[in-house]
């Protein structure tokens, strides 16, 4: 895909619909595309590699680069901080982006990026997409009881879920079922849509 207007591609939805899973296939699919990376405050996992899982500061770094201004969005989450720094798509205009968030500040992120201070070409707001992933509540139950959840904390994710949903879904562009075992055809779809972007569409 050689297409010369870059896009970017926000994949979000509910709680345990996959999205990891799903990036990752698309990236490996489509190797041209670039990934948004977050900036948090928590330790690394044994598995994560900085700068390309996340890129792991201190809290006190992190409240720097706040008062600096140096993120499009940020939040607290399980008592760490969570954030998109602005040079993560400044520095990268001339790339196809692929950023995956939480469905709240996704719902809200054309406005992040519009309201903040950094200058954006207005080509690549026109083809930013918001696509949220779904799946049935049986299968996220279920996914979430094998990660060891308690009950409690399943209900309050999948209470935020519908909340979330509420509130932000006429700001989602695309709804893309993901169905358990059928990995390839989400992912064809969503590249569907990667394709109708490419062709210097106007999502705002």
């Amino acid at each position: 895909m050689n297409n010369q207007s870059p896009f970017l591609i926000v994949l979000t939805g509910k709680t345990a619909s996959g999205k990891d899973t799903v990036m990752a296939k698309l990236m490996n699919t489509l190797p041209n595309l670039k990934k948004v990376v977050t900036t948090t405050s928590r330790k690394p996992r044994s598995n994560e590699k900085n700068g390309v899982d996340y890129y792991f500061i201190s809290e006190a770094e992190f409240r720097q680069k706040i008062n600096q201004e140096d993120f499009i969005e940020y939040v607290s989450y399980g008592g760490n901080l969570y954030g998109t720094e602005k040079k993560q798509i400044t520095d990268n205009l001339d790339k196809n982006l692929i950023w995956r968030i939480d469905p709240s500040r996704a719902g809200q992120i054309k406005e992040f990026m519009e309201d903040s201070d950094f200058k954006l070409t207005q080509n690549l707001l026109k083809r930013t997409a918001v696509i949220y992933l779904t799946t049935s509540d049986e299968v996220v139950l279920e996914r979430l009881k094998r990660r060891g959840l308690t009950k409690q904390e399943i209900e309050t994710r999948m209470g935020e879920d519908q909340r979330f949903w509420k509130q932000f879904k006429d700001n989602y562009n695309f709804v893309v079922e993901n169905t358990p075992g059928k990995l390839n055809e989400t992912v064809a779809k969503i590249i569907q849509i990667i394709y109708f972007l490419a062709k210097d569409c106007n999502l705002k």
